[in-house]
């Protein structure tokens, strides 16, 4: 199966131009295709002409080839030759904001931008913490009970939908799957989703962060490297009994810390966006610093290690845990807690990325870890097929990128200093930031040494990621710009006109709407200001250091006129009309 189409009418960040626009589809035959109504779906692969990828699935694919590589390269040096394939698995968990869709039509912002540019929190947001068991209203439940039957038609297995911890909010999540048929999975849920949706007159918003002061949405990327061969199966990420498991996961363990301490920069990349600029650092979402945490257990075990240590020796054994009572039975949990905090964590059987924004593909979050770590694993090989022992070479890792463990309290003030003065991390705290460090010498080197993405590449999805920063920052500007001149000022005028007689009520109102008015001529002129001749990059840095701020001070100012402004005059949904009137 295969098409030809035009490559230059998609973002292609150069790589393609109208008269050199020639592209082509052929099918990804380990995933497979389904039918919706009367037509099949082929899930395939984009690239040009000249072999360059234009999509995210081919370099999906390349990176789960350099695991294969690279997996099997260390397996075998490690004994284990009966291995004939490494591949990487992905289980994702999706949240989103349900939301009325008349009320969702009525807001220009949610419209166009996918999130609330503008909103004063309501009384009653998340602050009981109440949510996440509560009941889900009969709509939702409707709504999700239908998306869990087309999803099972199309042979994804959707096992779980439940609330999460903001009033609106909720989360869906399927049973996890070879990483390229995952991300075709979640590709396809979010359009079921909008589309039964409006059939049950409602809307969803994936948008990394809709409500502001409410948690954002993520998509949880639960991932491992699991090895097969002779009958068996091994799970890279989890270890056991054996000496051979032990052996196994400390090794990988340590491939994956030098991952995070070399390669933050790529890790972090796997996570930008306007959207998750928003969300990174706040209420239940990891900060932008990128690190590892395998539980305090593992962290000492990997100390050890790195100063003289056996390999051997964490077994990560199930701990009892009883209730006090004899009505419930004592279970068995993980022997790690787990640390909401952390990007990166350990869940005993994989490591959970939590970074990942709601809204994303997460074909690209997927290259980004797949191709850094088979980079470390070849590090690892090199020094064992150089000579040293698998004990020495796990170490010389560990001594490398120890600092880039941490088991403690990723929102805590101390943490961001810490991590940049004392362990050397990267805090690449907003998208544009990130972006400067993609092309760098270091990774180009390493996407192609993988096999993953060649240096125009690299080049071409950075300008792409650029691009997409502006065009967002700029349409969310525009439209605060129409929400204020057309709705919210002119409403300013109306509710003054109500004090005319009495005066001594207004209060403030004159001087805070006319400072709206000030604040709005702002935007307006910044946004005159863009430089639209400039390159990708310097456009983007300027919505980023000038609009995003003056967007901000509009917003300000906007929230404090809701809260005084007569209730028939205030011309959008609230905040409490959107997260409890559809219920």
């Amino acid at each position: 199966f295969m098409a030809e189409t035009d490559g230059s009418s998609f973002p292609n960040g150069g790589l393609r131009a109208t008269h050199t626009a020639a592209a082509f589809n052929s099918w990804d035959m380990k995933s497979p295709p389904f039918v919706r109504g009367e037509t099949l779906y082929i899930p395939s692969c984009f690239v040009a002409w000249n072999g360059m990828s234009l999509d995210e699935k081919t370099p999906l694919l390349r990176s789960m080839a350099a695991i294969n590589t690279q997996g099997l390269r260390l397996l075998h040096l490690l004994g284990e030759t009966h291995i004939t394939e490494v591949t990487s698995f992905v289980g994702w968990e999706q949240e989103f904001f349900v939301v009325s869709k008349e009320r969702y039509l009525q807001r220009p912002d949610l419209l166009h931008t996918g999130r609330t540019i503008l909103g004063a929190p309501p009384a009653r947001g998340q602050q009981a913490d109440l949510n996440y068991f509560g009941q889900i209203p009969a709509s939702v439940a409707r709504f999700l009970e239908e998306v869990q039957r087309e999803m099972w038609l199309v042979g994804t297995p959707m096992v779980v939908y439940h609330n999460e911890v903001a009033p609106g909010q909720h989360e869906l999540s399927p049973i996890f799957q070879v990483s390229n048929v995952a991300n075709d999975q979640n590709q396809l849920c979010m359009e079921i989703m909008h589309e039964v949706a409006g059939k049950h007159g409602l809307a969803v918003l994936f948008h990394e962060k809709p409500f502001a002061g409410l948690n954002g949405n993520g998509k949880h990327n639960n991932w491992s490297v699991q090895g097969f061969g002779g009958g068996q199966a091994v799970n890279l990420m989890k270890t056991g009994r054996t000496a051979a498991d032990q052996k196994r996961y400390a090794v990988a363990t340590a491939c994956l810390a030098r991952t995070l301490k070399v390669h933050g920069d790529v890790v972090r990349m796997a996570c930008v966006g306007a959207g998750n600029d928003h969300r990174l650092g706040a209420q239940e979402a990891p900060p932008a610093i990128m690190s590892l945490y395998p539980g305090v257990g593992m962290e000492a075990h990997m100390k050890a290690i790195a100063e003289g240590g056996p390999l051997e020796g964490y077994t990560g054994e199930s701990k009892a845990l009883g209730y006090g009572c004899s009505n419930c039975q004592g279970i068995s949990v993980n022997a790690e807690d787990r640390n909401r905090t952390a990007p990166f964590p350990s869940c005993g059987n994989r490591f959970e990325f939590r970074a990942v924004g709601g809204s994303q593909n997460i074909a690209h979050a997927n290259v980004m870890i797949n191709t850094a770590l088979a980079d470390s694993m070849s590090e690892w090989c090199r020094l064992v097929e150089g000579g040293m022992s698998h004990r020495d070479a796990t170490a010389e890792l560990l001594k490398e990128s120890m600092s880039a463990v941490f088991t403690g309290n990723g929102y805590s003030k101390e943490w961001p200093v810490e991590a940049v003065s004392t362990r050397g991390l990267l805090n690449l705290h907003n998208t544009v930031t990130a972006l400067a460090h993609f092309p760098s010498p270091k990774n180009k080197a390493l996407f192609e040494k993988q096999g993953v993405l060649v240096g125009e590449e690299v080049e071409a999805r950075t300008n792409i990621m650029y691009e997409k920063y502006a065009i967002t920052i700029k349409i969310e500007a525009t439209t605060m710009l129409e929400m204020m001149n057309t709705a919210l000022i002119p409403a300013c005028a109306k509710d003054l006109k109500t004090y005319e007689g009495a005066p001594e009520l207004a209060g403030d109102r004159k001087a805070l709407y006319k400072s709206l008015k000030d604040a709005t001529s702002a935007l307006a002129s910044a946004c005159g200001s863009i430089p639209h001749d400039a390159d990708e990059k310097a456009e983007a840095n300027f919505c980023a250091e000038t609009l995003v701020p003056a967007m901000a001070a509009v917003r300000a100012i906007a929230d404090q006129v809701e809260g005084v402004m007569e209730k028939s005059l205030y011309p959008f949904p609230t905040y409490a009309e959107l997260l409890y009137f559809h219920h």
